[in-house]
């Protein structure tokens, strides 16, 4: 059986081509446009080893749970929606330390994918 590139694989060897080959020669409005699709190809590279790693069920796990112990509708995958909805018609005490760990590991998490430097800093 013929061994196949994972999908992470490929996304970061064509960011590699495209960082290391392609944008040094491009100037202006493309430089910017190559290096725009690198972060975004990078972005994909990291959500897909969070996945991997079962960080979306982690953090979709935490999320149900806060919404359940306050009553609040967590089905469906609209749950964040759900939170930004009670959140926002003040259905949750914004002063709950549960309330901010569960924001805290949803912007960890997007951090994460997002910009990873950041939680480094």
């Amino acid at each position: 059986m013929i061994n196949q590139p994972e999908t992470g694989d490929l996304l970061a060897e064509a960011r590699k081509v495209l960082l290391e080959s392609l944008a040094p020669d491009l100037v202006g409005k493309r430089r910017y446009e190559a290096l725009m699709i690198a972060n975004a190809m990078g972005m994909a590279i990291r959500e897909l080893e969070q996945r991997q790693q079962g960080e979306p069920g982690k953090t979709d796990q935490a999320l149900r749970a806060y919404l359940e112990e306050k009553s609040l509708d967590n089905s469906g995958a609209e749950a964040e929606s759900a939170l930004a909805t009670a959140i926002r018609e003040r259905r949750v005490d914004g002063d709950d330390p549960a309330l901010r760990s569960v924001l805290r590991t949803l912007t960890k998490a997007r951090l994460r994918v997002n910009n990873p430097g950041f939680l480094e800093r």
